[in-house]
């Protein structure tokens, strides 16, 4: 009977953006027997090495760009750069990649800033940004008179009006952006319930208003071609629109292995450069569809950002694909919780919002979809737990996690349990001794090969969205 490891990780709060010091990662795992002849699939990537150093892997690829010119050619005709870095809640290891960045921003004498792509999310302490870009780096910056700023999207004052997209999403871009006739993002590219992150996210959400994120998120976030992997889809594709139309030059994107670590650096011209890292990612963490679809799925989750199950919880759009609808969908996550400048945030923070629409089902849906139209639900948080009340409207969520998030959960609705042994003993009982099982360790990462969209796809019904 095969016996299969389950990451059941968390990364101490304080290593939020330096992920690769390992010293810092607890690397929990459950172990669970499954009958073979139950198994249908447990997918475990083949990953490649990490690069030997971040910063020299940054400093090639500012050099050897995927698309369009290099940095340094970019910097020679520059009046005024941006620098758009992810916030304290992306694991990309930005204090090792900028350095590359400043060397070329200060050998090629262009004046520079640094705006932190936080969107909604309330801004980093002083600590945050001392972790996530480094004290070297800040104090560069200091010498060179780069100023550091964060979004601050309810503040109309902070912003100019860029103008309309194709899809009717208004843009304010945040003025220290707008200012710059350079705009590099650095994130980290992977596929998400979005479609894809990175690239031009950074500009939207990242740096734009209240108006720009709220107007993007309600239009697409409920959109059936809004999903994992459909790079073309509707939001990816505004968000790209959006991008351009801010001016974003170019992009250094990251692909991270499971345990935050660089595998490749890529950098190049918007929106180039952002989809050979996708496609990259895509080599290395899509699966082939196993062919049936499985009556449980056992989804494992990861260090680097998985304090809170808002972040985690995306793998449970993943394994919709191949998890059949009454299926049951075991997730294990320990979601400890965070400690912030502004306050701390329990293990389940913000899925709280979906306890007025529990039980989660169609028609408490319609009432989801209803109050987005109204603008009752701020969709900045709503993008992430409404595609998972989605689900939840479809399959049973059986979430494994620490104790401390049994009283939480119960209040919310969820249904929880400390131990996968029990969650998997149930599971069986109610599909039967011929269920079949799918195992997706690193869900978050994974998703089947068929379901990747890097082209316009075909308009279809919602109940062909999960063919």
């Amino acid at each position: 009977m095969p016996k299969l490891t389950i990451p059941f990780e968390s990364l101490d709060p304080l290593m939020i953006g330096a992920s690769d010091d390992e010293s810092k990662v607890s690397r929990e795992t459950l172990e669970l027997e499954i009958p073979q002849q139950n198994l249908l699939a447990a997918v475990y990537p083949e990953e490649p090495d990490p690069v030997p150093d971040a910063t020299e892997a940054a400093r090639h690829a500012l050099e050897a760009p995927v698309s369009g010119p290099r940095f340094s050619e970019i910097l020679a005709g520059a009046t005024r750069v941006c620098v758009i870095v992810d916030n304290q809640f992306r694991p990309t290891p930005q204090s090792k990649l900028l350095p590359a960045v400043l060397d070329a921003i200060e050998a090629a004498g262009v004046e520079a800033t640094m705006v932190c792509a936080n969107g909604k999310v309330f801004p980093m302490s002083d600590s945050d940004i001392e972790q996530k870009i480094g004290p070297d780096n800040l104090a560069r910056m200091e010498r060179l008179g780069i100023e550091f700023h964060q979004n601050e999207p309810r503040n109309a004052e902070a912003y100019d009006y860029v103008g309309v997209s194709s899809r009717g999403t208004p843009i304010w871009l945040h003025k220290e952006v707008a200012r710059c006739d350079v705009k590099i993002s650095i994130g980290q590219a992977q596929a998400n319930h979005w479609g894809a992150g990175g690239g031009g996210k950074l500009i939207l959400p990242g740096v734009v208003s209240d108006e720009t994120i709220e107007s993007n998120h309600c239009a697409f976030v409920p959109s059936p071609q809004t999903h994992y992997g459909a790079y073309a889809g509707p939001m990816r594709s505004d968000i790209d629109e959006a991008a351009r139309m801010c001016g974003l030059t170019c992009t250094m994107n990251v692909v991270l292995d499971t345990r935050g670590r660089v595998i490749e650096c890529l950098f190049g011209s918007h929106p180039e450069a952002h989809r050979a890292a996708i496609e990259r990612f895509n080599e290395i963490y899509a699966y082939e569809h196993p062919g049936d679809q499985a009556d449980i799925a056992i989804c494992g989750v990861f260090a680097p950002t998985d304090h809170l199950f808002f972040h985690t919880g995306w793998g449970c759009m993943s394994a919709d694909f191949v998890l059949k609808d009454g299926g049951t969908l075991i997730y294990c996550s320990p979601s400890p919780g965070v400690s912030t400048a502004v306050g701390d945030f329990p293990g389940l923070a913000l899925m709280d919002l979906m306890k007025p629409y529990m039980p989660a089902t169609p028609e408490n849906y319609q009432q989801v979809l209803r109050d987005i139209h109204a603008r009752k639900i701020q969709m900045w948080a709503g993008c992430i737990w409404v595609p998972i009340y989605e689900v939840m409207t479809r399959k049973h969520l059986k979430l494994v996690t620490l104790q401390e998030n049994l009283e939480m959960a119960a209040d919310i609705g969820i249904d929880a349990t400390t131990s996968l042994d029990e969650a998997f003993d149930e599971a069986m009982k109610t599909h039967g001794p011929d269920a079949k099982v799918i195992v997706l360790p690193f869900a978050r990462y994974q998703l089947p090969r068929n379901m990747v969209r890097l082209e316009a796809e075909p308009l279809r019904f919602p109940q062909e969205a999960h063919a």
